[in-house]
C-alpha cells in the first residue's frame, strides 16, 4: 500500500517521540536516586562519622543529672585529654567539675554544660588535662608554707582532695577554684582568672599570699577548725611526724 507523504513524517515522528519520553523518565529517576542518597547522607553524617554528640540521640544539651550514652561519651573524650574522671555515662558532680575545667582551659565560657561548641572542642581538643599529682602538690604546698607545712597540706587537702583542677559551685552561683578553692572575690583581688586558679603553683602561691597577710588559716574555716581540732594538730611525743590529717566529703560521678 502506498503511503502518503504526510503518513510517512508522521510515522517516523512517533519512535522519536517515545524515545525521548523514555529519556526524560530515566533522567528523572536517576536524579531522584541522587537526591535521595545526598539527603541520607547528610541526615547521617553525626552517625557516620563517629561523633555521637553530633547524633540525633545526643542533639540536645548534655548536662548535670543526665545518664545515657551521650554522657558516657562525654566522659570518655574527657579522659581522652587526660582528665582523671570515671566513664559511668553518670553526669555527676565530678563530671560536673571535669567538664568545667575543660571549658576553662580550652577558652570556653565555663557553664558546665556540654552544648555545641563544648562537644566539638571535645572532638577536636587543643588542650590537655593531665596535672600535679596528690605526692607533688603535698611536696610544693610544703616548700611554699614553710613555716606551717601540715597545716598547709592538711587544709588544701580537706578543701580539693589535693585535686589541682576541683571545682566547687556554690548556691549563689559563685566557684571556688583548684587546690585551695580560691573564691571568685578572692581571685578578683588576687588579679588572678580561672585558668590561672587551676595551675597549682599559681594557685599555691595565691593561697600564700592570703595565709601570709594574716598568718593564719582564716580564709578556710571550716577546714581550719577540722585541723585544730585532730590530734595532729597538737605536739607529738613521738619524734616521728604525724601524717597530715584529710577531712573529705564524698565525691561522686
Amino acid at each position: 500500500m502506498l503511503l502518503a507523504p504526510g503518513d510517512v513524517t508522521r510515522r517516523r515522528r512517533k519512535p522519536l517521540v517515545l524515545g525521548a519520553a523514555a529519556l526524560v523518565l530515566a533522567l528523572g529517576a536517576a536524579w531522584a536516586t541522587v537526591g535521595t542518597t545526598t539527603v541520607l547522607g547528610s541526615t547521617g553524617a553525626g552517625d557516620d562519622d563517629g561523633r555521637l554528640l553530633f547524633s540525633e540521640a545526643c542533639a540536645q544539651p548534655v548536662n548535670l543529672g543526665q545518664h545515657d550514652a551521650c554522657v558516657g561519651e562525654v566522659q570518655r573524650l574527657l579522659a581522652r585529654v587526660g582528665a582523671d574522671i570515671g566513664v559511668d555515662s553518670e553526669f555527676g558532680p565530678q563530671t560536673l567539675r571535669r567538664v568545667t575545667a575543660f571549658q576553662v582551659l580550652s577558652g570556653i565560657s565555663p557553664n558546665g554544660v556540654v552544648g555545641e561548641e563544648t562537644k566539638k572542642a571535645l572532638y577536636e581538643p587543643k588542650v590537655r588535662m593531665t596535672t600535679w599529682t596528690p605526692d607533688k602538690v603535698r611536696k610544693r604546698v610544703r616548700e611554699v608554707f614553710s613555716e606551717e607545712p601540715d597545716h598547709a597540706v592538711a587544709i588544701a587537702d580537706c578543701q580539693s582532695f589535693l585535686d589541682p583542677l576541683h571545682i566547687l559551685p556554690n548556691t549563689n552561683g559563685t566557684r571556688n577554684w583548684g587546690l585551695f578553692q580560691i573564691s571568685d572575690a578572692r581571685l578578683r583581688e588576687l588579679g588572678g582568672t580561672p585558668r590561672k586558679a587551676l595551675d597549682p603553683e599559681w594557685n599555691i602561691q595565691a593561697a600564700y599570699r592570703l595565709w601570709k597577710s594574716a598568718k593564719d588559716f582564716g580564709d578556710w574555716p571550716y577546714c581550719d577548725r577540722a585541723y585544730q581540732n585532730s590530734p595532729s594538730a597538737s605536739p607529738s611525743p613521738s619524734p616521728s611526724p604525724s601524717p597530715s590529717p584529710s577531712s573529705r566529703a564524698s565525691a561522686t560521678g
